[in-house]
């Protein structure tokens, strides 16, 4: 069984690959003609395009591995029954279902490689891009410019800061007010300052550098521990010195004293200067760590978060839609297994299409409140799965 296993994997494997590359080299292509016309005016350096493609290659294979299982398993299991190779297998006493098995094993590895890819590498890969794409549009780096009105309410639950202007040249605050509540969510102390600077630690420097280059670390563990990717450690927060404020108390029925000062750095401020500056993202452009963090982080302030607990739940549903593919697509080989090459691609396209669809309005429904979150997420796989084992148990054996 071992070598009907190898020689089942061996054939999926070829084609996958040969499909990916395909694919992958397609999309290359088609991104190219799409910013011809930005390269040729604005004349990026040639290492700032290259890196811009290359850094889109990740996003791409998450986004067509999915129709390229479907594809394979179509196309390979169809020139496995046209050559009546299904046939010899099963007058060998070999099941249909456990023909199935090495397909399921593949597709349950390459959904578990498709989360990994999307948890470490997709979200720093899109960072890449977006700042390639800044560079070769020649537009000016947003991190470097300074930030004014800021709202902050950090973990600590009982602060709420107010930055006037936040300048990152200078690692520094201009105007900076912080309200500490009580448990009625009440103003009882109130500090204000006309300038605050931020110093890191020793051997740290937070100030950003310049280009796409800040992406990429020197050790590739500072993904997983900068202040971008998780929470801040205490050993690794810098101080605060405040400059020309003063402290006043606020709580009713007490003596309300004011403390002046020209300078002071016993004030701790548990927050870097890079969580003040933070851009806030997008759901998509948030790995699983980063988007339960912001959840839990807002839901802890009151706010509610449901609508960014089904994009959640969806980060983990999403790529196991590879192992769908693979239960969706193996019996609707079998049922034709007469049809070509062109067969497969169009069946392709239509249940790819037909999940796409089914998913989204899931996850339209969830943000809507009109399904719960898990159940938005993974109700395609649900339908497509549920779908397949029926063919499969249909199917004579």
């Amino acid at each position: 069984m071992k070598i009907l296993d190898r020689y089942i994997s061996r054939e999926f494997l070829k084609m996958f690959v040969f499909g990916i590359i395909a694919l992958v080299l397609v999309s290359t292509v088609v991104d190219i003609f799409e910013r011809v016309d930005d390269i040729v005016e604005y004349k990026p350096p040639f290492s700032v395009t290259i890196t811009f493609f290359l850094a889109r290659i990740p996003l791409v294979l998450f986004m067509i591995t999915p129709i390229s299982i479907l594809l394979t398993t179509l196309l390979v299991t169809g020139r496995f029954a046209r050559n009546s190779e299904i046939i010899a297998m099963l007058a060998g006493g070999v099941s249909i279902y456990r023909l199935m098995a090495p397909l399921l094993v593949i597709g349950f590895v390459m959904s578990v490689l498709m989360l990994g890819l999307n948890e470490f590498v997709v979200p720093t890969a899109n960072q890449i891009t977006e700042e390639c794409k800044r560079i070769m549009k020649q537009k000016p780096d947003t991190r470097q410019m300074a930030k004014i009105q800021i709202w902050f309410r950090g973990n600590e639950n009982n602060r709420i800061y107010y930055i006037n202007a936040l300048i990152p040249e200078k690692l520094g605050i201009q105007g900076l007010t912080v309200f500490e509540l009580n448990d009625q969510f009440l103003p009882i102390k109130r500090l204000d300052a006309e300038q605050a600077r931020y110093h890191p630690p020793k051997n740290k420097n937070e100030q950003p550098s310049e280009g796409w280059k800040k992406f990429l670390p020197k050790n590739p563990l500072d993904f997983f521990f900068s202040p971008e990717n998780g929470e801040v450690a205490e050993e690794n927060l810098g101080t605060w010195t405040l400059y020309q404020g003063a402290e006043r108390s606020l709580e009713p029925g007490q003596h309300q004293s004011i403390i002046q000062f020209q300078r002071r750095r016993d004030y701790v401020i548990p927050h870097s200067f890079e969580e003040f500056r933070r851009d806030t993202k997008k759901p998509e452009d948030m790995n699983y760590r980063e988007l339960a963090r912001y959840i839990q982080t807002l839901t802890a302030s009151g706010y509610d978060m449901s609508e960014y607990i089904v994009d959640l739940r969806a980060k983990l549903s999403y790529p196991f839609v590879s192992l769908v593919m693979v239960i969706i697509g193996f019996p609707f080989a079998l049922k034709s297994p007469r049809s070509g090459a062109a067969f497969g691609v169009g069946l392709s396209v239509f249940i790819g299409l037909t999940y796409w669809i089914i998913l989204q309005m899931a996850i339209s429904l969830g943000h809507a409140h009109i399904l719960p979150p898990l159940l938005a997420a993974w109700i395609s796989h649900i339908i497509f799965a549920s779908a397949g084992f029926y063919l499969v148990l249909s199917t004579r054996t």
